[in-house]
């Protein structure tokens, strides 16, 4: 009998509630014997940036400069978690919008399951934060774990 799970990949921002889908993965590729591919998305998003400063100059060289440290730091974070695993997988670093990006490399890399950690917001921080688990889950081409932080209490609306 062929196995269900030979691929997974493990979607990270690198957060503590990310902390405990890393060690479901780990483990999991480890029981299973799959191929665990770590991904992370770089979002940069002009929206955090104070709009009266787009007319500064020398503004857009600072921008650039910025994000490219922001994106490589990213990339040295990536590799510094693939390395503390102890264990052979692939790092995966793409750009642009993180739950659409989740799902297009679980649809390219023909991913038999996706893991994510989930910040656990309810409530008003649910609505302004949006969901990127809420958008995997239904978007994705395969069956979606979703690990809650151990300290939910931490994150709900009281």
């Amino acid at each position: 009998m062929e196995p269900l799970i030979r691929k997974i990949i493990l979607a990270t921002d690198f957060s503590d509630a990310s902390q405990d889908a890393v060690r479901h993965a780990a483990w999991m590729a480890r029981s299973l014997k799959a191929e665990l591919k770590l991904l992370h998305v770089f979002e940069p998003s002009g929206w955090m940036v104070p709009s009266p400063y787009y007319f500064t100059p020398g503004f857009e060289q600072w921008v650039d400069a910025s994000f490219e440290k922001t994106r490589q730091k990213g990339k040295e974070a990536l590799e510094e978690l693939a390395k503390s695993l102890d264990m052979q997988v692939e790092t995966i670093f793409v750009e642009g919008r993180t739950g659409k990006e989740i799902v297009r490399i679980a649809a390219e890399h023909n991913a038999d399951l996706l893991i994510l950690g989930t910040h656990g917001y309810t409530g008003w921080n649910h609505l302004t934060l949006g969901s990127i688990a809420e958008f995997v889950v239904r978007h994705a081409p395969c069956p979606v774990l979703t690990v809650k932080p151990r300290n939910r209490g931490d994150h709900e609306e009281k």
